[in-house]
């Protein structure tokens, strides 16, 4: 076995004078990376079989909108703070993770009090669903935003295996607990309270886990909480555009036609692999000057893109079948996700931004996410009003070849 294994590190170390990378570091964070997002992958897979055979296309849609707005509630959240902390610990402030935790509990009161103060306007008028939603929405979210901030603390000591584990413990209770509810009690509030209380509760003690295991040290970056202030509120152009496609659909096509979408695009969506590719390199980007950063980057996108392409294509051929063994309510999703597909070879603009945060260029990182959720924004309203759900579809793919662009072009430039 040490004999495999010490063969295996020098292939991948022979490998590196043609990928410009630290390819043993990739292949052991990565793994570890690759199995959680796996592990998540089958289960939401699963879960999806559940969606499709249990709930009406209206529940189903009325419950993906109320994420949404969850997701916007949590855009007034300090998002930028788990980048701020892996930035932080990975150059030795280990204490800038409990200060972290400090400073999200206090700011949060703020999306708290507007979720409830708008899901007492909802209520008042009627909208029990949308009324009772934000209520919950208010007390979770910032709890779930503030807590896996852990998993911030675990990529900067790159202790990906860990990570993985604690992504097991997380995730497996909030899978069971939305399946239970959608067999036992198929409405969008019951999913939604399901969904949101079992995050909160796993987070919670993964938190505490971290903190019994790591003992983190007394010592706090001075720029960690200004830091992370200015990433968040750049990030919440990107959250509140995240977003912006499900409100769009809800509001001009329908619950039923949110559920086709959302099942178009959920294969897809979590078959990209720039996001943890990115997380890996996160810490190495943090340690590096920007020259060291920029000569590496050029292999790795072109690797990564060749590879999500083979995949795309691979889905390509097999959808339809796919479709028709898993959701066969949802045939009509087949042709839109298999052009969606092709946004996992676009979304390289991951790598550029992640090399932006992590060397601190804040003005660049300003400039990027204002330019590119607007062309992410125009492009996808043109789309839907133009064309419905393919001018959207089709919108999603091109924006983000654009703002991937636009990203290399922003990390290429001289501070």
């Amino acid at each position: 076995m040490t004999t495999l294994k010490n063969r295996l590190i020098s292939l991948l170390r022979w490998s590196e004078k043609y990928t410009k990378t630290d390819m043993v570091y990739l292949a052991t964070s990565g793994f570890w990376l690759q199995a959680s997002s796996v592990f998540v992958s089958f289960a939401s897979f699963f879960l999806y079989i559940i969606f499709g055979h249990v709930l009406t296309k209206e529940v189903y849609g009325t419950y993906q909108y109320l994420l949404s707005i969850g997701a916007i509630v949590g855009a007034f959240t300090l998002t930028g703070m788990n980048g701020a902390v892996t930035r932080a610990v990975a150059r030795g402030f280990e204490g800038s993770y409990i200060e972290a935790i400090a400073v999200q509990l206090k700011w949060n009161v703020v999306p708290f009090a507007g979720a409830w103060a708008f899901g007492a306007y909802y209520l008042l008028h009627g909208n029990m669903t949308l009324g009772w939603g934000l209520m919950l929405i208010g007390i979770f979210v910032p709890l779930n935003t503030t807590f896996n901030t852990y998993s911030a603390y675990l990529a900067a000591k790159k202790d990906f295996k860990r990570s993985f584990w604690f992504s097991i413990f997380t995730n497996t209770p909030y899978y069971l607990a939305v399946a239970a509810v959608a067999f036992s009690l198929p409405v969008a509030l019951a999913l939604l309270a399901a969904n949101l209380i079992s995050q909160a509760i796993g987070y919670f003690v993964a938190h505490r886990r971290v903190l019994a295991l790591y003992q983190p040290n007394d010592s706090r970056d001075p720029e960690a909480m200004t830091y992370a202030k200015h990433l968040s509120f750049i990030n919440f152009f990107n959250v509140f555009i995240a977003q912006v496609d499900n409100i769009l659909v809800f509001h001009y096509l329908g619950a039923a036609e949110l559920a086709l979408y959302s099942f178009a695009t959920a294969i897809p969506d979590r078959l990209g692999i720039f996001r943890n590719i990115a997380s890996a390199a996160f810490p190495k980007f943090a340690t590096r000057t920007i020259e060291e950063v920029r000569s590496s980057l050029g292999h790795k996108v072109l690797l990564s893109v060749s590879a999500a392409l083979l995949v795309a294509l691979t889905y390509d051929i097999f959808a339809y079948q796919f479709f028709t063994i898993f959701f066969p309510r949802y045939l009509a999703a087949v042709p839109f996700s298999q052009v969606y597909v092709f946004i996992i070879a676009t979304g390289f603009g991951f790598l550029f931004t992640t090399a932006l945060s992590a060397q601190g260029r804040v003005k660049m990182l300003y400039a990027y996410n204002i330019i590119a959720p607007l062309i992410i924004l125009g492009s996808e309203f043109i789309g839907i009003l133009g064309w419905g759900l393919w001018g959207l579809v089709i919108a999603r793919v091109l924006s983000s070849l654009f703002t991937s662009i636009l990203g290399w072009v922003f990390i290429m430039r001289k501070a």
